[in-house]
Order: C-alpha cells, then structure tokens, then sequence
C-alpha cells in the first residue's frame, strides 16, 4: 500500500467531508486497526490466569496492605 505525505490535520479535514457513511466506515477500520494492536495491559492482566498460586499470593498482598494501613 503507497504511503502517503499527508498530514493529520488534512485527514480529518478529509474524513469532516464526507457523509455519515463513509465517517462510519473510517472509525470501523480504525477501531480495527487499534483492537488488532497488541495491548501490552491486557498481556499482563492474563499473565497468571492459571498459576495456582494466584489466589493466595493476592490474599497476602490484602494482609499486608491492611496489617501496614494501622
């Protein structure tokens, strides 16, 4: 796909111009496009699913936020 010298600023003048449709269809692909990128976040909010261990860890991180907050 060419790459194109534009700059933001003259792409959503672009988008502004056109019909409710065609608005529409920018946001789809970009929504796409930025549901399609790798979210670090997401990586690490999974990253101990299935560690049996989990539960226990967060039960003492609890403990001692409680035990130090007196």
């Amino acid at each position: 796909m060419p790459t194109l010298n534009i700059t933001i600023e003259q792409v959503i003048m672009l988008v502004q111009q056109l019909p409710l449709e065609g608005k529409k269809a920018v946001f789809k692909v970009l929504q796409k496009e930025l549901m399609n990128q790798e979210n670090p976040w997401l990586k690490l909010a999974v990253k101990y699913q299935d560690d049996p261990q989990f539960e226990e860890m967060l039960a003492y991180i609890e403990a001692e936020c409680s035990h130090n907050a007196k």
